[in-house]
């Protein structure tokens, strides 16, 4: 018995790329030594509440959040099983 796999369609391949693939940047981004010495530095500043808006922590987070948005998961996950759907059919 053969365990190999076709390859999926180049636009499946894409679309879970387009899923998928803002959260693997951020992760490749999200380096956790920093951001606990930035952490520490804010708690040390005495940053808490709205104040912790204004910490490294946070503007360093929220700066790769920005740069790497979110996508609509939704609507490309309704792509992405109209692609499945139709390259089964």
């Amino acid at each position: 018995m053969s365990t190999d796999l076709p390859a999926p369609p180049p636009e499946i391949v894409a679309k879970l790329n387009e899923l998928n693939g803002w959260s693997n940047e951020r992760k490749q981004k999200y380096i956790i030594s920093f951001q606990l010495e930035k952490l520490y530095d804010d708690i040390d500043a005495g940053l808490f509440g709205e104040d912790a808006k204004t910490g490294q922590f946070y503007l360093y987070i929220k700066g790769i959040k920005d740069s790497i948005p979110k996508p609509d998961v939704a609507t490309i996950q309704s792509e992405l099983d109209a692609l499945i759907a139709a390259s089964e059919g």
